[in-house]
């Protein structure tokens, strides 16, 4: 399991980098939501005018967005999903379950509920594994070793971290729904810190070891991640006094949401390595589906009210 977390955050670099992002989190939102204008989404996000347009520029050089003209003369456009963007829904779908579920925001909340039109009740969602059709579960995955690119992988990885975008407040858009998943999934290192949770790392040294990240950072995104009630911290020694760092069950729910971005990222950028699901031995391989009829939901079938 040495530096496992490293390995698979290299393989997907590139497209997380892009999801990765409070704002292209919130873009995808209300894109989800039919918000598809560049006014709409910039009142909506609340993202200053340069900043919605550089990252709808990313959404379309990554081919998560395209522009589609709606006037006569053909210079007005609206943002819609490729068939790549149109991938990100069930990652959405979880993301919207998990708010709904763990928060309680009061400004402009989610919709009450999905209905799945397929079969007329509400919807939500259930992740499983596609071979086996069992619940998806923490623990129920084999995580590959270290490979012999590792070294490479590292500074890949690092040179990233450099680049990271600074950390902004999404405060000011009149839709604050996902503000605070977006907070977790939509900044690299505690997304990092996650995924090494779910990994077995538990304590201080060990992040510091796994992900080579610097001090004032982790100390910042651990005392975020206990904030939210996604890590619980817990003394393991007196003197000095040393902290590990468990998984709340809040903490674990997240968990199908990071695996599904995984993979929707390696659909596009596919590679040798691959998890195995213990259950049924084959390799990982999810779907998001109707807790009623058991159905993967389609964009064009679920209404939000």
């Amino acid at each position: 399991m040495a530096n496992s977390v490293l390995v698979l955050t290299s393989h997907l670099a590139s497209d997380l980098d892009i999801v990765g992002d409070r704002w292209v989190l919130l873009i995808l939102r209300d894109v989800f939501l039919g918000r598809y204008r560049f006014e709409t989404l910039k009142e909506q996000t609340g993202a200053s005018r340069a900043t919605l347009t550089r990252r709808l520029d990313t959404l379309i050089q990554a081919g998560i967005l395209y522009k589609h003209p709606y006037s006569a003369s053909g210079n007005r456009f609206e943002y819609r999903l490729t068939e790549k963007g149109m991938g990100l829904y069930h990652a959405s779908m979880l993301a919207w379950d998990w708010e709904r579920t763990w928060t309680n925001e009061e400004h402009s909340p989610l919709p009450n509920k999905l209905t799945h039109r397929l079969c007329q009740h509400e919807l939500v969602p259930k992740t499983l594994c596609k071979h086996c059709g069992k619940d998806f579960v923490l623990d129920d995955v084999i995580w590959p070793q270290a490979d012999t690119g590792l070294s490479e992988q590292i500074h890949t990885i690092h040179s990233m971290h450099k680049q990271r975008r600074v950390r902004v407040s999404v405060g000011d858009g009149k839709d604050m729904s996902l503000s605070n998943i977006s907070d977790l999934v939509g900044d690299r290192w505690t997304l990092l810190l996650l995924i090494s949770a779910y990994l077995g790392i538990k304590k201080y040294d060990g992040f510091v070891h796994q992900l080579n990240i610097a001090s004032n950072i982790l100390s910042h995104r651990l005392k975020l991640l206990v904030e939210k009630d996604i890590f619980t911290r817990s003394a393991y020694q007196q003197q000095p006094v040393r902290y590990e760092y468990l998984l709340t069950m809040k903490g674990k729910s997240l968990y199908p949401l990071i695996m599904v971005l995984r993979q929707w990222a390696m659909t596009f950028q596919p590679v040798e390595e691959s998890l195995i699901h213990k259950p049924c031995g084959q390799p990982l391989a999810l779907t998001v589906q109707c807790q009623v009829c058991d159905q993967e939901p389609k964009i064009s079938e679920v209404s939000y009210g």
